[in-house]
C-alpha cells in the first residue's frame, strides 16, 4: 500500500509540474492581442465609471475603479511580447518594440497615478479628485495611444 502511495504522490507531482510549465509558456501574438485587448477593455471600463462618478459627485467610489487600473497597469508590458502585431486584429505599432523604454514609463506613470487617484478618492475631496482624473487620462492612456496604438481597423 505504501508503494502504491508513493507511486501516486510521484505521478501527481508529475502531473502539477507538467501543469506548472504549460501555463508558463509564453504566449503567442494572438493570445497576447487577445489577452491586452481584454485588458484594455476593463480599463477603458474603468475610466468610463471614473468619468460617470465624478459627474454624480460620487468621489469615493472613485477608488475602486482607480484600484482596477493600478492593478490593470501593472500587466500591460507582459501583454505585449515583441512582434505581437497582427494588422487584422491588432492596433499596437511597432513603435512600442522601438521605444520600449518610454512604452514601459507610461503603463508605469499609469500604476502610480492610479494609486494616487485611488488614495485621493478615498478622502471624498473633488477639488483635489477632479484634476486628477483629467490628467490621468490624459497624460497615461490618451498619451500612450497617441505614441503606439494605429488607427481604428476597418472591417
Amino acid at each position: 500500500m505504501t508503494s502504491f502511495l508513493v507511486r501516486a504522490g510521484v505521478v501527481a507531482m508529475a502531473v502539477a509540474a507538467v501543469s506548472g510549465c504549460a501555463s508558463m509558456r509564453k504566449m503567442n501574438a494572438d493570445e497576447a492581442i487577445t489577452a491586452r485587448q481584454e485588458l484594455m477593455k476593463k480599463q477603458g471600463a474603468a475610466m468610463r465609471s471614473i468619468g460617470d462618478k465624478v459627474k454624480a459627485g460620487q468621489i469615493e467610489a472613485i477608488a475602486a475603479d482607480a484600484d482596477t487600473l493600478e492593478s490593470t497597469a501593472k500587466q500591460i508590458t507582459k501583454l505585449f511580447p515583441e512582434g505581437s502585431v497582427n494588422p487584422n486584429t491588432s492596433r499596437a505599432k511597432p513603435e512600442i518594440w522601438q521605444k520600449w523604454s518610454e512604452f514601459e514609463g507610461y503603463a508605469k506613470s499609469l500604476e502610480t497615478k492610479a494609486a494616487q487617484l485611488k488614495a485621493t478618492a478615498k478622502t471624498g475631496n473633488a477639488q483635489a479628485t477632479q484634476p486628477m482624473v483629467a490628467e490621468l487620462g490624459k497624460t497615461t492612456c490618451g498619451a500612450c495611444h497617441t505614441a503606439f496604438r494605429g488607427p481604428e481597423i476597418k472591417k
